[in-house]
């Protein structure tokens, strides 16, 4: 490359949030931020898996066409990676993240975008966004029904239309290929920074000549705004290539710094017992060798005998099997529903969006949950988005949190 690469970056949970669902990468040449979709199940395993797939494409690539093609190759496994993981693991259902790949070749910098993380390019002290948000507030900047500055605080600003995971089997991506030179530097950031702190502010941080101080400035400003979204900054500075640098290594941010474990849930494990092969595989009896007695012969009397009373033993050890696992499976499936009812969701009743108690699933035509409260908000008033992951759940942790998030919603309506 004609030029040296230094780069600077940190990842922080916010105020609010009591885990970090963003991930990073800053690496050699590549450099990723990604933002697990907050509110859904697994969001900071989506972001993880999806990064440390991602990053195994830091290397050095011949022109900027192999290095975008090759983003985009490994961006659509990761997609394909949390499409079988949602498969494997159902509670995981709705996960999602966005993502931003920047991967630097010989004067150029390729970058493949989805979602609303962002990337910034500050160039001869004037910052421009070089991504566009993946929201439904941005299709309302494009068609001029507010302002960039009115969709800062739109109460529908987090509504993503495009993302990595469950919500998009065909992601569809942006890309940019930009010609660079010594002197500018990238911002790679999640919403928890571009989508509170005003531009303004942004791009005053970003001229902070230390990368290290800049960085941290950035956060403190997140955090100056409330922090109520987890922070991811990563930022880039090209320099001359003769320039003596320190050496840097590579640096794991948010939730891809750790290894990504999941395990099927407690109620999986125990529904798994009461499934049907396994309770054929229960009740099968192995080959037995057969055997052939005469009717005449002495040996056929007491094998009736014997036979009576094998007979007489098999119905009582068989009744008090049967009530031995009746007892289990009754006891079993109450252990479940009663787990079951601390959960709640939002879903659809008759068309209007409502609350239920339990899960959605159900189990050999046996129902978890109940319908707790019907709204007088119409499914179809709000956008695809939301319908999507409404006709699917959206998971709450208490009836207090459900009915939090309806709210929302409904003012979501009111306000947009």
């Amino acid at each position: 490359m004609n030029f040296k690469i230094i780069s600077a970056a940190k990842s922080d949970r916010g105020k609010i949030r009591s885990s970090n669902q963003d991930s990073g990468y800053s690496g050699v040449n590549l450099f990723v931020v990604a933002d697990g979709m907050g509110g859904h199940a697994g969001g900071d395993i989506a972001s993880a898996l999806a990064t440390q797939l991602v990053a195994q494409v830091d290397d050095v690539y011949e022109d900027a066409e192999l290095a975008t093609g090759t983003l985009l190759e490994a961006m659509q496994r990761a997609n394909e990676k949390l499409t079988a993981t949602v498969k494997e693991f159902s509670y995981l259902q709705g996960m999602g993240t966005t993502m931003d790949s920047l991967l630097f070749t010989e004067g150029q910098a390729n970058i493949v975008h989805i979602g609303d993380s962002r990337v910034y390019l500050l160039r001869d002290g004037i910052m421009d966004q070089i991504t566009k948000d993946h929201t439904f507030v941005q299709t309302l900047v494009d068609s001029g029904r507010i302002t960039e500055e009115e969709a800062l605080y739109h109460p529908r600003r987090n509504v993503l239309m495009r993302v990595l995971g469950d919500a998009s089997d065909e992601p569809q991506f942006d890309t940019k290929q930009i010609a660079v030179k010594p002197g500018d530097r990238f911002l790679l950031c999640s919403d928890g920074l571009c989508g509170f702190v005003p531009t303004a502010l942004i791009e005053e941080n970003m001229k902070v000549p230390d990368l290290e101080e800049a960085v941290e400035l950035l956060i403190e400003e997140a955090k100056e705004y409330g922090a109520p979204d987890n922070v991811t900054v990563i930022l880039v500075e090209l320099r001359e290539a003769d320039e003596e640098l320190p050496m840097q290594g590579v640096t794991w941010l948010g939730s891809a710094a750790n290894e990504v474990v999941i395990k099927p849930n407690s109620a999986g494990r125990i529904l798994e017992i009461f499934s049907p092969k396994a309770w054929f595989d229960t009740f099968r009896n192995s080959a037995s060798k057969e055997e052939f007695i005469a009717v005449d012969d002495p040996a056929f009397a007491q094998a009736v005998k014997e036979f009576d009373g094998k007979v007489r033993n098999w119905k009582l050890r068989g009744l008090l099997f049967f009530v031995i696992l009746a007892t289990v499976a009754v006891g079993s499936i109450w252990g479940i529903y009663s787990y079951t009812q601390t959960r709640y969701y939002l879903g659809v009743e008759d068309g209007k969006v409502a609350i239920y108690q339990g899960i959605k699933e159900s189990f050999a035509g046996f129902g978890f949950s109940h319908l707790i409260e019907k709204s007088e908000l119409d499914l179809v008033s709000l956008p695809d988005f939301q319908q999507d992951l409404l006709n699917r759940s959206v998971s709450a942790d208490s009836l207090a949190d459900a009915k939090e998030k309806l709210a929302q919603i409904a003012s979501s309506v009111d306000n947009g």
